[in-house]
């Protein structure tokens, strides 16, 4: 699909009714379409979540991209951040407060002219995977989940991570599809393996992709650790879970 434009900046109500900022990019199509939750990483709406944005338009997905630290004083972790920051930036971002922030999103989309509201997934990376998939296990407006290695096990709980993204396996309630990188050290197989046996147990809709080569964000073509034949086929599975959970057909 060609002529898609450049997401805009758009303010929906989240959490407490505050307002929070995002981006929203549509294909140029007179049909409604159907619309992804875009669950960005811990380093926020930067280029490569645009050009994530951009490819989903492209292959006929309405998207809007939550800036999930676009409250007042809050800041994405900066890409030169150390390991530490980047973990503080996290564990700084209560759970609760990202999944109002993304119901949010849902319905701000479901009352889009150019959105079929019936037809909603969520999508997220890294940080943001962990987010979509909590979303899958609270929300009743999203249909479809994609998993880019989010962590499943927090190394301590508080009050911003009061529960184990793995506790809540037995509540999702949408078809889910999570990839994950074999050398990665964040996930390490056991919690892949864990996950794996508990939506099984819960007669889940799911598929578990796992990749020798790669290790974590290995689908961001602008951080060192991307592996191009993961992404690839990473990105192929992740259209073709979304067009069929959501019952639509591949734009030409």
């Amino acid at each position: 699909m060609h002529g898609v434009s450049d997401p805009r900046s758009v303010e929906f109500t989240g959490h407490g009714g505050q307002s929070i900022g995002g981006l929203f990019v549509a294909p140029p199509t007179q049909t409604r379409a159907p619309a992804v939750v875009l669950v960005h990483e811990v380093f926020g709406l930067d280029a490569h979540m645009r050009d994530v944005a951009l490819r989903f338009a492209r292959e006929g997905f309405a998207v809007l991209a939550p800036d999930l630290w676009s409250r007042a004083g809050e800041r994405a972790a900066e890409p030169e951040a150390t390991g530490e920051q980047v973990r503080a930036a996290v564990r700084a971002l209560p759970d609760r407060r990202v999944l109002g922030d993304l119901e949010g999103a849902l319905v701000w989309l479901e009352k889009r002219a150019e959105v079929d509201g019936s037809k909603l997934a969520a999508v997220g990376f890294c940080m943001g995977a962990n987010h979509a998939f909590q979303l899958g296990c609270a929300s009743r407006r999203v249909r479809a989940v994609v998993d880019f290695y989010g962590r499943l096990v927090y190394a301590e709980l508080d009050a911003a991570k009061p529960i184990q993204p793995l506790e809540l396996v037995f509540n999702l309630s949408v078809p889910v599809l999570c990839l994950f990188g074999e050398r990665d050290a964040s996930i390490p197989r056991e919690h892949v393996e864990r996950l794996r046996e508990l939506l099984t147990q819960g007669a889940k809709h799911f598929e578990i992709v796992t990749y020798p080569s790669a290790g974590h964000g290995f689908f961001n073509d602008a951080r060192p650790n991307f592996v191009e034949s993961a992404a690839r086929d990473a990105w192929q599975r992740t259209l073709a879970f979304l067009r069929e959970t959501l019952e639509v057909e591949k734009s030409e």
